[in-house]
């Protein structure tokens, strides 16, 4: 799916080993998330990290499971910053029963995430809260995969509030935008 002017968000697939600097704002995310990838292209599992590791980053982070059989994500964390930013607390919540957002992830955000686990990437995303009613918040958040015996399993995402002027999208191309 191309990119929708209507759509509250850009949705962006980076190569897992592009630079943290492309990813200034949340290099230093990035480079906890590198610091425990055990080898080359293969990722950490989530039981690899302590709270301790996010310090910084802490009310900022959620951890979405990915489910199969139908496809869908799964937040089983959700920080508290981001529960104030957004609103709302998404934790233990599905993106496909959602109601405020059904719209967004059956046009948009099931096909981000399908393609960065196919082709196991690193995800950007930048926009307003607007499916929340809050299209003053403008958002952006870097979303890294997680995996466990060669499946990625989880998405590991860190967000910051920012001026839509400053969304911070890396200087490099992307594998693909939605």
């Amino acid at each position: 799916m191309e990119s929708d002017t209507d759509a509250p968000w850009r949705w962006r697939g980076y190569a897992a080993d592009t630079s943290s600097q492309s990813f200034a704002q949340f290099a230093s995310f990035l480079d906890v998330w590198r610091g425990k990838c055990p080898d080359s292209g293969v990722f950490p599992r989530w039981r690899d990290f302590d709270l301790m590791d996010f310090e910084g980053w802490w009310g900022q982070v959620s951890l979405a499971a990915l489910l199969s059989e139908p496809f869908d994500v799964k937040w089983v964390l959700w920080g508290t910053k981001i529960t104030e930013w957004w609103g709302i607390d998404y934790t233990n919540q599905r993106m496909s029963e959602t109601a405020l957002i059904q719209e967004v992830w059956q046009n948009y955000e099931r096909d981000y995430f399908q393609r960065l686990i196919k082709h196991r990437l690193i995800g950007y995303v930048n926009g307003t809260l607007a499916p929340q009613e809050r299209d003053h918040v403008y958002i952006r958040g870097i979303d890294l995969p997680l995996e466990d015996n060669g499946k990625i399993t989880h998405y590991l995402t860190a967000y910051q509030m920012c001026d839509p002027d400053d969304d911070g999208v890396p200087d490099v191309t992307p594998v693909f935008t939605i």
